[in-house]
């Protein structure tokens, strides 16, 4: 008897103290004192690893710290555990979203919907989730069935509206973003987005900029003082060609140390363009230093100093701004060898040859751009008209000269040893029409002609290669 009590005993301290435990650990999570927990993992025994609500702690507690790796292995654990739970499938999603772990994630959600296809969080994270990964369809679909329900929430409306900017479909996108502001119109993030795409569908039918002055008023009246909202204003004034209503209020945010590059570049447009040229110098030359790549403020600047003090410095910004708006070396290359390549492709040889041909003369290491050309009027049919072959010939034995003066390799050998097979052919129709020489065309439409002797002598060089 007195043992069976001992045992009773133990028990009812062993759940007392695990309780407390429990409580204790809780107390930690709502304090976000994440670490304390963490920090009794290392003394956790076999038989814990079967308790749902201590592994439910840990994981959160992990999550808390951003450490979603190790608080996805606790949930998944606990959903081994109990997997009927849909606040822990929840989290296995939420925890898999932040991963990268999408699919899983999904997964995770249509499972919470399975059993719940109302849940709010589910729906809503599947929207997100199908916006991020660009599938509109979807997520236009659980955003739609959360507006059923609630058609007035000003989160979800922007979220539409969001997806229908990013499809670059503005007027929607604007319609949704309305209908959020109405919802929520004391907050100013959602009004700045409003303002920003009213003065973006801005044009002389659509006259939008009244009804974004309209916005930033009402903003404004909530948050007042706000930085962004007084951007806004200023912007819109700016839009509407009002300049000195601009740079009055622009004027005022770097009174209020607003020195940022967006209120510095068009306080400085505002005044150069209600003609105060003096003025304008100073922000447009502090936004210049923030980005010296821009064209239109270096444009501006210079003709500011050209019309106040200094025109010799004037012409050096107007230098600059030709040098900035000259396109990329990297990228005219490319650009050039993309149009040359759609040439061959659609069968222009001539074309496609001229700019490989002029690739190759700015860096003539690169016979590849030659090889490109020979391979074109290679695959042409054998009834190739006359200019097509006095071309080929030209490229064939060019593409072997130069080929020639670089170190042997293998893929070289190769290269040469199929140039040979092509001009000895036209060796041999020199033979047979007893003709000294061939009419050649070069890809930059230069006629000449090509000797027998020349010919039989870089053939001779190839087959001793």
């Amino acid at each position: 008897m007195n043992m069976k009590f001992f045992y009773v005993f133990v028990f009812v301290f062993y759940c007392v103290a695990l309780l407390a435990q429990q409580s204790e650990w809780q107390d930690y999570l709502e304090k976000k004192q994440f670490e304390k927990i963490i920090l009794h993992t290392d003394r956790l025994q076999p038989a814990d690893s079967a308790d749902f609500a201590k592994m439910y702690l840990i994981g959160q507690a992990y999550e808390g710290l951003l450490k979603y790796k190790d608080a996805y292995r606790f949930y998944q654990h606990c959903y081994s555990l109990d997997s009927i739970r849909t606040d822990m499938l929840n989290m296995l999603a939420r925890v898999a979203v932040n991963l990268g772990k999408t699919s899983e994630a999904e997964t995770y959600f249509l499972k919470v919907l399975d059993s719940d296809s109302d849940n709010f969080f589910a729906n809503y994270q599947l929207a997100r989730l199908n916006a991020s990964l660009e599938k509109f369809t979807e997520a236009f679909y659980y955003y739609g069935f959360l507006l059923e329900n609630d058609p007035e929430n000003a989160v979800i409306l922007r979220a539409v509206g969001d997806c229908f900017s990013r499809l670059n479909e503005l007027d929607t996108a604007l319609e949704f973003y309305w209908e959020a502001h109405k919802a929520n119109i004391e907050n100013a993030s959602l009004a700045s987005l409003l303002i920003n795409t009213l003065l973006k569908q801005h044009n002389p039918i659509n006259n939008y900029v009244n009804e974004a002055l309209q916005v930033c008023d009402t903003a404004l009246f909530y948050n007042q003082g706000n930085i962004t909202l007084r951007q806004n204003k200023a912007m819109a004034y700016y839009v509407k060609n009002d300049y000195r209503k601009a740079d009055t209020l622009y004027t005022s945010l770097l009174a209020d140390r607003d020195s940022s590059y967006i209120t510095l570049k068009y306080c400085g447009f505002a005044r150069y363009y209600s003609q105060y040229w003096f003025n304008a110098i100073e922000p447009l030359e502090k936004a210049f230093t923030m980005d010296s790549t821009a064209v239109d403020v270096c444009i501006l600047l210079g003709n500011c100093i050209g019309k106040t003090y200094d025109p010799n410095r004037a012409l050096t910004y107007f230098d600059k701004a030709e040098r900035l708006m000259e396109p990329s070396p990297f990228w005219v290359e490319k650009i050039t060898q993309f149009r040359a390549d759609a040439y061959l492709r659609k069968g222009d040889c001539n074309k496609g040859a001229e700019l490989y041909y002029q690739l190759w003369a700015k860096d003539e290491e690169k016979t590849s751009y030659l090889q490109q050309i020979q391979r074109c009027y290679a695959s042409r049919p054998d009834n190739m008209s006359d200019e097509e072959r006095q071309r080929y010939l030209f490229i064939t034995y060019f593409l072997a000269s130069e080929i020639l003066k670089k170190p042997a390799t293998p893929e070289l050998s190769k290269e040469l040893s199929y140039l040979l097979s092509v001009l000895k052919k036209f060796e041999e129709e020199m033979f047979f029409r007893s003709i000294e020489s061939f009419p050649i065309i070069t890809p930059d439409n230069r006629k000449n002609t090509l000797s027998k002797e020349k010919l039989k002598e870089l053939t001779a060089k190839l087959a001793n290669n």
